[in-house]
């Protein structure tokens, strides 16, 4: 397992429904991170292969790809002849289904998929299925990372439950138009700072159908600052970061006096209400305070 990486958040303008575009932009940044700044691995946005501001189902099924496909394996080779690991969303179809996927692909054809959970009502989301993970974990050559995409970064159980499972980085694909500022605002440093795993945002740029992306794409360390962040044009941000930290959760900023430990101080044991069903409007049922008496 490797403790070091190095890490690109390539941040361009994917076309809707241009596939062979959208892949040989993807390639191209790919080669140029490898080569430029040597990197191992690249994350890209949310729905970059296909584009996301769909009108009906039948356009989204007009770009889905396989897991299997020709796409895939295409980069898949890509990442082998370059030592490379790309990260990049796309229209997944599987029998009658389809979802909104991100796919990790690792060098000598390693292949992770993760289907996106919690869905707006908006563009590509409005017509997929959602996946039946909330946030998720995968065993890399670097060890163990999280993938939440674009809308779950604002239920922080995604980016919790992998940290919990021993992530030490979390990746986040997204396509975060005008109005979403409080993510890189706030959302992703506090992902970050409360689980202490580096944290790497992907936003796409351009307009596409009227809705206009910020980009603002992010590399964040395990203490929520911010190493790395681009405007609102095509551009890449690179960080080598060390993983190592990031398995430690304690804090000891003097010892036996000021000692802070964020994931043995969980009161699991208080947060079951959590999980509990909700009524028609997402509150929980019997939610009224009780009158003092």
């Amino acid at each position: 397992m490797l403790n070091k990486i190095v890490i690109t958040s390539a941040q361009f303008d994917p076309k809707i429904f241009e596939i062979e575009y959208n892949l040989n932009k993807i390639e191209n940044l790919a080669i140029k991170a490898s080569q430029e700044h040597q990197s191992d691995m690249i994350v890209f946005p949310e729905a970059a292969i296909s584009g996301y501001c769909f009108k009906n189902k039948e356009e989204v099924e007009s770009v889905a790809i396989e897991k299997h496909g020709p796409e895939l394996s295409r980069l898949s080779k890509l990442c082998t002849k370059l030592n490379i690991s790309i990260i990049v969303g796309a229209v997944e179809k599987e029998g009658n289904q389809l979802y909104n996927s991100v796919f990790i692909i690792e060098p000598n054809h390693i292949l992770f998929t993760y289907r996106k959970s919690h869905l707006p009502f908006l563009g590509l989301d409005r017509f997929v299925t959602a996946g039946d993970k909330a946030g998720d974990v995968f065993e890399t050559r670097f060890g163990k990372i999280g993938l939440l995409v674009c809308y779950e970064l604002r239920f922080p159980e995604t980016a919790r439950i992998p940290a919990l499972q021993g992530a030490r980085i979390i990746l986040q694909p997204t396509n975060l138009p005008q109005g979403g500022e409080s993510h890189p605002d706030f959302l992703t440093r506090a992902r970050a700072c409360e689980n202490r795993t580096h944290f790497v945002s992907c936003n796409r740029v351009g307009t596409e159908r009227g809705f206009h992306f910020i980009g603002r794409s992010q590399i964040v360390d395990y203490n929520g600052d911010i190493l790395a962040e681009t405007n609102s044009s095509e551009e890449m941000i690179t960080q080598t970061l060390d993983l190592t930290p990031c398995e430690y959760k304690d804090i000891i900023a003097s010892p036996n006096e000021r000692e802070l430990y964020l994931f043995r101080h969980r009161r699991w044991d208080l947060y079951s209400t959590i999980s509990s069903k909700p009524d028609e409007k997402g509150f929980l049922f019997n939610n009224k305070i009780e009158e003092k008496q």
